[in-house]
């Protein structure tokens, strides 16, 4: 092997090379780093930002935060003038029916200014800033919170509605009972028997209550949690019949709703599109938390439990 031909550099190349050697030599090294920036004063720098992002996560009760370090940062913020998912939209309204229970108001949600979400848990909570519509028009910013007490299952909890500026009363997670979940009975709840337990709620009452339809949503979408958008489409939910079981009415702050329903999403239930849907909703007078707790099921369950009952009467 000869040895290799030397290239020969012209004058501007030099040139180039040359001050190319001297912006490398000016970079600042790590060990340079250290040796200007102590590592007590490396300390203190992060010290006082950690600070001051744990002051404006506290004044805020998480509706607002500022830039933090990444590992003590625990929301991630969603802004939404493009919109947002459906999970969100129906968590902020679940937050209005609570406002609207507990202050007697009919809000409709307007739309999602921003939300921040806890990361790094499959369990989540959600501080919503949104804007809703009264019976005259008028548009009011609402803030509240919806916390997911378990993963994958329809069990919720509403601890913060209010008009932004307000102040309300912290309550912990882990503070109240955990209302029972609603168990299907062995009765036809759609099918009226003398005993006045279950009421069958007429079309009028569906139509002037659509916080009906959202448990139905709620239901589905809370146990249906995938990427799969189909799997999480609920436009193809269809209410046949509604049940309650409540001594007090529509209004009543402990009370259990059935809700027979077909779904026509065969990725989500396949076959099986004839169901029902369990609801138990439980506001807590003295700290005005709202749970909603419950489960979706094949309406065939219902069917089996009948005959095995009349089975064994006879």
């Amino acid at each position: 092997m000869g040895r290799g031909r030397k290239v020969k550099v012209g004058r501007r190349q030099r040139v180039k090379i040359g001050r190319r050697q001297k912006r490398r030599s000016r970079r600042i090294r790590p060990k340079e780093i250290q040796e200007r920036i102590t590592e007590k004063e490396f300390q203190e720098r992060h010290n006082l930002l950690l600070v001051k992002y744990l002051e404006t996560l506290r004044q805020s009760e998480g509706f607002d935060v500022c830039s933090g370090p990444h590992w003590a940062n625990p929301l991630k913020v969603f802004h939404c003038a493009d919109g947002c998912c459906d999970l969100a939209l129906l968590y902020a309204r679940m937050g209005l029916h609570r406002y609207n229970l507990l202050q007697g108001t009919k809000f409709q949600l307007s739309r999602v200014k921003k939300y921040n979400r806890t990361r790094m848990c499959a369990i989540q909570s959600y501080y919503m800033t949104l804007e809703a519509e009264d019976d005259c028009g008028s548009l009011q910013t609402f803030q509240t919170k919806i916390r997911e007490r378990v993963y994958r299952r329809f069990n919720l909890e509403c601890t913060v509605a209010r008009l932004l500026g307000e102040k309300t009363i912290a309550v912990g997670e882990g503070d109240l009972d955990d209302p029972k979940l609603p168990e299907l009975t062995r009765e036809n709840p759609f099918v009226e028997d003398g005993t006045n337990r279950f009421r069958l709620l007429k079309d009028s009452e569906l139509e002037d209550n659509d916080w009906i339809r959202l448990y139905l949503d709620l239901a589905v979408a809370t146990t249906n949690r995938s990427l799969a958008v189909i799997k999480e489409s609920l436009t193809n939910l269809k209410i046949l019949k509604v049940a309650t079981e409540s001594s007090q009415g529509l209004g009543d702050y402990d009370a259990v709703f059935y809700i027979e329903y077909e779904d026509s999403c065969e990725p989500r239930v396949g076959k099986d599109v004839h169901r029902v849907a369990i609801v138990r909703r439980f506001l807590d007078k003295q700290s005005q938390v709202l749970c909603l707790r419950g489960h979706n099921q094949s309406i065939n369950k219902i069917a089996s439990m009948e005959a095995g009952s009349s089975s064994a009467l006879d």
